[in-house]
């Protein structure tokens, strides 16, 4: 047998840009461990054509499972990138395991990266943006998740950053970038497009999303909604993903050593 294989798993993605950050930062992840951490996604990544990565094709976790099965290793250790307990960590990766039938193989997956450190790196990139107190109104913007949990994440970080920043909460403004329909899923409120009627000042769009894509890149769907929704006198601008933030290996690798 052939003893444990890491794996930096995140959501998967159409745009070959999260795919090249998800292979930096595996890297990243690997030199501080000192062994391999291979990148791999949910799902959705495998359909990018290979030479838009370097000739290199995306690998989704089951084939990472696959793999993994015929090289006869012992256990599969997932380091989840990302921020709270996503369905597709809590209930799709286990599931798409099982279906393989890995024998006597095994599967950890680690704690996703929410934490106090989160707030930090918030925080810097908040002030990357050129925001200073008083300047305007901060919206934390998330995907928005039908699962309760998720968001509740999303309103720690946004209490945490008031009590740390001493805002108000007409300063700081947890929102959501779409959510389903129905009054079950009325946590994510309030939608990114009706928070901005109300900004203040100028406004920072504070990005609780971790690498490039259809949503979080430069011309993606948040910036989309700020372009059509946003008051016409209103300055906006977006912040750094977390995904670039050069702590963010060492909190995967905390993650990884503290086995929780």
């Amino acid at each position: 047998m052939a003893g444990i294989r890491i794996l930096l798993v995140d959501n998967g993605s159409y745009e070959p840009a999260a795919t090249l950050v998800l292979r930096r930062l595996a890297q990243e992840v690997g030199k501080k461990l000192g062994q391999s951490v291979l990148p791999v996604s949910t799902m959705h990544s495998s359909k990018i054509e290979p030479a838009l990565l370097g000739g290199q094709p995306a690998v989704i976790f089951e084939q990472a499972v696959q793999q993994a099965k015929a090289d006869g290793i012992d256990e599969l250790v997932v380091l989840p990138l990302f921020i709270g307990p996503s369905r597709a960590i809590t209930e799709y990766l286990p599931k798409v395991f099982v279906d393989a039938q890995p024998g006597t193989m095994k599967l950890t997956i680690r704690d996703p990266l929410f934490g106090p450190t989160l707030v930090t790196m918030l925080i810097d990139n908040l002030k990357a943006t050129g925001w200073t107190k008083g300047s305007g109104t901060v919206y934390l913007c998330d995907h928005g998740s039908p699962i309760p949990e998720v968001t509740r994440c999303r309103n720690f970080f946004a209490a945490s950053l008031r009590n740390q920043l001493d805002l108000n909460e007409d300063e700081l403004i947890a929102c959501s970038m779409e959510r389903r329909e129905g009054a079950e899923y009325d946590f994510n409120k309030p939608l990114l497009q009706d928070a901005l009627q109300q900004a203040k000042g100028n406004a920072v769009i504070l990005m609780l999303f971790l690498l490039p894509g259809r949503h979080a890149g430069p011309d993606g769907d948040v910036a989309t909604i700020a372009k059509e929704h946003a008051p016409a006198s209103l300055r906006w601008k977006l912040s750094p993903l977390l995904g670039t933030h050069p702590e963010l290996a060492s909190v995967l690798v905390a993650r990884h050593t503290l086995k929780s």
